[in-house]
């Protein structure tokens, strides 16, 4: 595997990445080639890696909502408590996801994912072990702390390790990352039931980065973990442009913020909809379950069309009208085909791995990689986290979902809209290129948009 990251890498046309022993990727391929075994026993570890860490981003945030109840009861706790644990998962994704691109230049790619596991599985496990609510709240923080760093610096590892192999890894990385969201779901309360309370039910997801964290060790004790790509040489008088120079990267948020608020809205509201309607409460919770469960299909299923770069854009349209499908379904008919509304919610949810690919794909060097993706995900997560509580507040003062289901369809729209800008052609690279002075700037800007027209 190591001798096509090479390969890779030499036909970049951005600076060679660095690894964390030094800049030497000739000489570090080299070593690979003359022991084929350890190469082909790499790239085993690599890909087994990958899938337990993007398996470990979600279980803090989706394990605890099958057990809540169980929680609450033990600790005794108000109603804002319970509330607080909920709203954690977005704190975390806008506060840690915003500082894990400064996490990864000053502790390099190996340093980085390793906090972001240790802090997992110690907040895991411990959140379990204590009998007071600011300890399990602190330690679910820390476990979530883990989970955002994780969202931003894992895909920058797929990026800069399989460089030849980006559909296949973005592939697996999201399908691990839809497993590790609904398995939790699924399998939470069933083995709080069978191992005696909802403490070792929690607590058996610690299992997952612990796990990883051996992988990850043992990965590293091969060889050294490929980084970021080395910054542009100051003597060459040339500046990097910030990310928000970028046309695509805006375009880029606002799509991930809205397909963001539409998960954040169903994970929180779907099942109070169908129950709203007249579905008793086990069914309402089985079609949260198939929204919640499209992440798995979507997550094989989108990465490839991003990658491939056929029918992008229709595609991620048709996302959205699905979703706007879904809708309308729940606000005309919500009890007559409820299961036929939950997939198109679940259809619409292909969108979250599409923007996550989008970011893979839409960048070149793992650096503009890095900082597209620790740029996109915070802001977006911000608008996501504006969606559920602006919800609450629009069917308070209305009484009824009708209001809120058809802001939901017009919001799946702007999604559609938002999707076709993002999904154009062309690199954020192309639009981030150095400029040497201010003055120079619209002078690069132009010659980066011929280039792209050109590409198109």
């Amino acid at each position: 595997m190591e001798p096509e990251a090479a390969t890779g890498r030499a036909a970049n046309t951005g600076p060679e990445p660095a690894t964390e022993t030094g800049p030497e990727p000739a000489a570090q391929a080299a070593r690979h080639e003359a022991s084929p075994a350890s190469s082909r026993l790499g790239a085993v570890l690599a890909v087994l890696s990958i899938v337990l860490m993007a398996a470990c981003l979600r279980p803090a945030a989706t394990s605890l909502g099958p057990v809540l109840a169980e929680v609450e009861a033990a600790f005794g706790l108000q109603g804002w408590q319970a509330g607080l644990l909920t709203a954690l998962p977005g704190a975390a994704y806008v506060v840690f996801g915003a500082v894990a691109f400064l996490v990864l230049r000053r502790l390099g790619m190996f340093r980085a994912l390793l906090l972001c596991v240790v802090a997992i599985a110690v907040g895991l496990l411990v959140r379990v072990l204590g009998d007071s609510w600011a300890a399990f709240a602190g330690f679910t923080t820390l476990a979530l702390a883990g989970m955002a760093m994780g969202n931003v610096v894992l895909p920058v590892y797929v990026k800069a390790r399989f460089p030849t192999a980006q559909t296949r890894a973005v592939t697996v990385f999201m399908m691990a990352l839809g497993l590790g969201a609904a398995l939790p779901t699924l399998l939470t309360a069933p083995a709080a039931d069978v191992l005696g309370g909802w403490r070792p039910g929690l607590g058996l997801w610690a299992a997952l980065p612990v796990l990883a964290l051996v992988v990850w060790l043992a990965l590293r004790g091969l060889g050294p973990t490929p980084d970021l790509g080395a910054r542009t040489p100051a003597s060459s008088g040339a500046r990097p442009r910030p990310i928000t120079a970028s046309r695509g990267v805006w375009a880029l948020t606002l799509y991930f913020g809205l397909q963001s608020l539409h998960a954040y809205v169903q994970f929180g509201w779907a099942a109070q909809i169908y129950r709203d309607a007249g579905l008793d409460p086990v069914t309402a919770g089985l079609m949260v379950t198939i929204i919640v469960a499209g992440g798995i299909p979507g997550g094989f299923i989108a990465p490839q069309i991003v990658a491939r770069g056929r029918h992008v854009r229709p595609v991620l349209v048709g996302y959205a009208i699905a979703a706007m499908g879904g809708y309308a379904g729940l606000l005309l008919a919500p009890t007559t085909l409820p299961w036929l509304w939950a997939v198109g919610l679940a259809v619409g949810g292909f969108s979250f791995p599409s923007a996550l690919a989008l970011i893979t794909v839409r960048t070149r060097r793992p650096e503009v990689t890095a900082r597209t993706s620790g740029f996109v995900q915070p802001v977006g997560y911000l608008l996501a986290a504006v969606g559920p509580l602006l919800l609450g507040v629009v069917l308070e003062a209305t009484g009824s979902w009708e209001v809120p289901l058809v802001a939901l369809l017009v919001l799946a729209g702007l999604m559609g809209l938002a999707a076709w800008i993002a999904g154009a052609p062309g690199s954020v690279d192309a639009e981030l290129e150095p400029v040497r002075d201010a003055d120079a700037a619209d002078g690069v800007d132009a010659a980066a948009e011929d280039a792209d027209v050109g590409g198109r």
